[in-house]
């Protein structure tokens, strides 16, 4: 008789070998976005902008994700996973060759509209496949694991994005990440999706019409209510994507590319752990601590006048991204059918897309006038309603599991 597998590796056996191409298909995604998390600012200071500029350059990307991603969402529970897989692979691919054709702040920008693009189709397809691959009774975990390769890359990425800058120039900087965004494409053309309802069924599904299915979910509360206190972290999210190097530099801090090390550390350990917790203790039991780490990510960060403080803001925002992700992703699709969970989860990501949006741009306007550290107090500030707003009006609520 055989002998049984160790408890790791028996939980990741059920899974099917699509799912290990999407994890490595993410992989590949994010680390492209992640390529220049440390240099973008710089790039856009060579270019003539701003303060206000750099938020703007990161709030953009968003405001596209949240217009077009209403409109996308309820074609990806239509027409499958693996198509906006692809086109959102394609474009991160296209995007950073067109940075190496802009001389100026304005047509930069123009550009990073495209971001939004292909982030509101990947991101919505990608979680809603973990959750079509899913074992049964496994679904928390299934999305848990499945977004720890969201950051994986940011573990070497912004370092070696940084590192190839300084010993090259900034075209071989973004050729090369767009090489990155190519392996993800590669990785998305062989995966293999689960059959889906019949594209009769879900003409006659009230939740899964194409038109309105966005809006007839986004009205059920566990998708509105998720989507509401996920913007806490968000926020704090955005600052600190825009203005965390700006503040470390000006403050004489080194430690701005271990802050996304830090951040990615714990995002993946509290993932992977929150999701399988969350199919024993629940969805809430999980998101509500990590909107709480988000207020004490933002403070700390606004206050930290020393690579240690800095290093420990970088990681209790990966703790509350691991936390929350996991808890409010998997509470989403639990709140509707099959057939609309692309939907559902476009909910939730226009909601996150526009509150790093606001973290970006809406608080480089406080930036500009009071300093990097204000942008920080306003972001704990708002991650302290999310997280209120969350406790008092799901309370009592039964989740689905």
């Amino acid at each position: 008789m055989s002998e049984p597998l160790p408890r790791q590796a028996s939980r990741l056996a059920g899974y099917p070998a699509s799912f290990y191409l999407a994890l490595l298909a993410n992989l590949f995604f994010f680390g492209s976005f992640q390529w220049s998390y440390v240099t973008l600012p710089g790039f856009i200071q060579s270019l003539g902008g701003d303060a206000t500029h750099i938020g703007l350059a990161f709030g953009l990307s968003t405001l596209s994700a949240v217009l077009v991603r209403p409109a996308v969402a309820p074609f990806i529970d239509r027409w499958g996973r693996r198509v906006a897989l692809a086109v959102g692979a394609a474009l991160f691919a296209l995007e950073p060759v067109l940075y190496t054709l802009t001389s100026t702040v304005w047509p930069f920008l123009a550009v990073r509209l495209l971001r939004g693009l292909a982030l509101a189709a990947f991101t919505t397809a990608y979680t809603a496949l973990a959750a079509d691959l899913a074992p049964e009774g496994r679904r928390g975990e299934a999305i848990g694991l499945s977004g720890v390769t969201n950051n994986l890359g940011m573990l070497f990425m912004p370092a070696l994005g940084a590192a190839v800058l300084a010993w090259s120039n900034y075209d071989v900087h973004f050729w090369t990440s767009a090489a990155v965004a190519v392996l993800s494409l590669l990785c998305v053309l062989p995966l293999r999706e689960p059959a889906r309802a019949p594209a009769a069924a879900l003409r006659v599904s009230k939740v899964a019409r194409s038109e309105p299915g966005f809006w007839q979910v986004a009205r059920r509360k566990p998708v509105w209510l998720a989507s509401l206190g996920g913007t806490g972290l968000a926020v704090a999210y955005g600052a600190a994507l825009s203005f965390m190097a700006p503040l470390a530099e000006a403050r004489g801090l080194a430690a701005a590319g271990g802050y996304f090390t830090a951040f990615a550390l714990a995002m993946m350990a509290a993932q992977a752990a929150a999701g399988w917790l969350s199919d024993r203790v629940g969805r809430r039991a999980v998101a509500l601590p990590g909107l709480a780490a988000a207020v004490l990510a933002g403070l700390g960060l606004g206050l930290a006048h020393s690579d240690l403080a800095l290093l420990a803001s970088g990681a209790g925002l990966g703790l509350s991204w691991g936390l929350v992700r996991a808890g409010l992703d998997t509470a989403v699709v639990d709140a509707v059918p099959n057939a609309a969970r692309a939907s559902a989860l476009g909910v939730l990501y226009t909601c996150f897309d526009a509150g790093v949006g606001l973290g970006s741009f809406g608080l480089g306007l406080a930036a500009e006038a009071w300093g990097y550290g204000a942008a920080f107090y306003a972001a704990a500030a708002w991650a302290t309603l999310a997280f209120a707003a969350y406790l008092l009006l799901g309370a009592g609520d039964t989740e689905i599991h």
